[in-house]
This record gives structure tokens, sequence and C-alpha cells, in this order.
């Protein structure tokens, strides 16, 4: 069977969490024998490239790579006659108007040009499956005159993410508007899987059939820390890519509970994030960008997800409990998770508590241990892969090789 993934980033490029998770979905549909090809936006944003992508896709997950490059996205070429220009200057003025009236806000990764692209595609590749990750592009589908089974994977709660982002260009934008949005887009799928179990909760009661769960999983095996804590280099570990949600939390923990922190724990700030930090501290290592994870996770002694925004999973949480690493986080580092108050994460809003319960893992080995236990055993529990290949087995089928 063959699939058509479509992604506007480069799921290879490391510090992204959504990256990660997009990845393991592959290499999933990869096990049940899935072929795959991939769609993505060039010129996207500026972090984010394709330009190693062949070497990087040496192993061969992705049979071939379409790209659309986002930086023409004008619907038609600037060599056009001047006339054709301004009529379609004015149209698209005109459709933006009319869009405004409707109150429709929710954001759009696509244009008529991309549509058409993408279409072209589709009707060449002969697929049993096209899948995304975002509503954003899930007007692409409108293009598919052909039997081909819509997979989304919810990444995000895009309406409610959206309506976070709320500022003056879009101040008359309603939640509820953003919801009725959303909700017309999923019903462009056959299939929704969701990362998170409270959306899928939530969604289900809006769209009335079934969501599957599935949550981030590793392609990996478990396996808990290979470096004993004292030998580990940082106390703490932050890690973030750079978007608003990140940002933000990160100051807050800089300028509320460092300060009730001793100067001579050595913390890791890790990611595009730190970017937006100019203040330099003495005990505190800033990397924007390292090649392999699992190097920092493995030197960390506790990790912290302090964040008050999102929605989602925090793929950061996951990948510490997946190696018995103790996590500290606010109330939305826990987003995602069935359970709430058995996953051994340390959770509060309140910054000297958060310092409270780092002194607290970093003092006392016995604690310490114990929460270590505790995110391990949850995440073998609910994070299953084995569970959750079966669940692609029976929704998607498989191919040759997947039986």
């Amino acid at each position: 069977m063959k699939a058509l993934v479509v992604y506007p980033n480069n799921v290879y490029e490391t510090g992204m969490g959504e990256n990660a998770r997009v990845m393991q979905i592959l290499l999933a549909l990869k096990e049940i024998g899935y072929v795959i090809d991939y769609y993505g936006y060039k010129n996207f944003w500026n972090n984010a490239t394709f330009n190693s992508f062949a070497e990087q896709n040496s192993a061969g997950l992705i049979d071939k790579l379409f790209l659309f490059d986002w930086a023409k996205c004008n619907d038609i070429p600037p060599t056009a006659p001047r006339h054709r220009y301004i009529f379609k200057r004015i149209l698209r003025r005109l459709r933006m108007l009319v869009s405004r009236g409707a109150k429709r806000y929710l954001g759009d990764w696509t244009r008529s040009n991309v549509c058409e692209h993408f279409q072209k595609i589709v009707h060449m590749g002969c697929y049993d499956a096209v899948i995304l990750f975002y509503t954003y592009q899930a007007n692409l589908l409108k293009t598919i005159d052909r039997a081909v089974k819509k997979i989304y994977f919810m990444e995000d709660s895009v309406f409610l993410q959206q309506y976070s982002f709320k500022n003056k260009d879009n101040a008359n934008m309603t939640i509820g508007g953003l919801l009725d949005e959303e909700l017309e887009r999923l019903s462009l799928f056959d299939e929704i899987f969701c990362i998170s179990f409270d959306e899928k909760t939530m969604y289900e009661k809006f769209v009335e059939r079934t969501i599957h769960f599935f949550p981030h999983i590793q392609s990996t095996a478990t396996s808990k820390m290979t470096i004993g804590a004292l030998g580990r280099r940082w106390d703490v570990m932050f890690l973030g890519y750079n978007n608003e949600f990140n940002v933000e939390g990160l100051k807050w923990f800089l300028n509320e509970v460092y300060p009730k922190l001793n100067k001579k724990l050595r913390i890791v700030l890790v990611g595009s994030a730190t970017k937006e930090i100019s203040t330099k501290y003495e005990n505190i290592d800033v990397i924007p960008f390292v090649p392999n994870l699992d190097e920092v996770y493995q030197n960390s002694k506790v990790s912290i997800c302090p964040m008050f925004r999102g929605t989602g999973m925090k793929i950061k949480v996951v990948e510490s409990m997946s190696r018995g690493l103790p996590v500290v986080c606010n109330a939305r580092g826990i987003d995602g998770l069935p359970d709430k108050t058995m996953c051994g994460c340390m959770v509060t809003n309140d910054p000297s508590e958060f310092a409270e319960y780092i002194i607290l893992l970093l003092t006392d080995e016995e604690f310490y241990q114990e929460k270590s236990r505790q995110v391990f055993e949850y995440y073998k529990r609910v994070f299953n892969r084995d569970i959750y290949i079966k669940t692609l087995r029976r929704v998607l089928g498989e191919g040759a090789k997947g039986k």
C-alpha cells in the first residue's frame, strides 16, 4: 500500500517535538508495509529547510519527495501580463473581505496554485491514503477526485491554539467561530487519530464519531538512563524550539524560579527558544541546537517543562518519561496524558513550589528514584508501542511487508 504524507516542515530536522512525533508515525507506517511519499513546503519558515533531505533520508524511509515553494505561492507568476496581475489582486482582496465578513479566521496553509500542484501529484501517485497533521492544510483534500482514504493525525487542537495567539490583527475572532471552521475541515477526513486523550474525548462529542487515541510512540524499546545520576553533567534541563509558548515558559522559569535555586546547580537550556534570552548566567549552558538530543537527556538529572499555553501532548515530557527522567512542569506539561494523577510528573504553576520540587529531587535520593520509577512505569503502560501499531493495522490496513 502507498501513502502520501503531507507535512510542511522537514521531518528530519531535530529540535521540534512535532518533527519527532511525525517521524515516529512514518516509521510505524513503514513497519506495517506502507510505501511513503512526502509532500512538504520549502521556504515555509526561516528555520526549516530541505537542503540536506537526500542525505538525511539515506536509509530510504521516504520513497519520493515533492516540494512546493511557499515563497512562490502567489496565484499567478510574476511574468504574467500586468492586467492579469491587477485582476488577481482585486479578486484575492474580495475573497478576503468576504471571508472576514463571514468571520472565517482559521489559518489556511494552502493557496490555489498549491492545490493545483497537490492535485497533480495525488492523481499521478495512485495512493491508498493521504495523511495530514494539521487542519491548516485540510483544504488540499478538496482537490482529490478519486477513492483515497483521508487520514488525520491531530497533533494540536488548532482552534484553541490559534485562539491563544489572538492579537489586534484578528480582534473579531471568536472561539466558537474557530471551532466551527475546524469541525468543517475535520469532516473531510475518513479517520482521525489524536495524540491527546483530552482532545480525543472533547472532539468525539463534537463530531459524533470514533477518534482513535494515538499518543507519541518511540521506535526503540524503552530503557532507563545509562549514565548514573552522579555522573551526569547537568542538574536541570529545559528543551524547546522557538515558539511563543516555549519562550513564555522559559522566561517565567528564569525570572520567577531560577532566583529561588542554588546558583551552584548546573542548568542547560536547549533549543531555538534560547535565542530569545539575552541575559547570560554563570551556571547555565545554552545550546541553541544539538544534533543528538539523547546525549542531553542522558546527561541530565531533572527535566522541566514550564508552559502555560498549548495543546496536544508535550513530546519532551514523553521522551523524558521514556528514560525514567523525573519531570517538573506546569499544568500544561501533562496535557494529553490519560491520567494526570498517576503519571509521576510533579505539577505546579507556583514558582516557589516549582523550585522546591527541583530541590527535593536533587537532594533526596530516595524521592528521586521513586519519581524516576513512577514516570518510567507510567510510560511503559500508557505508551506501549505494540498497542498502537495494532491500531494502525486495523484502521489503515497493511502492505505486503507489514503482514
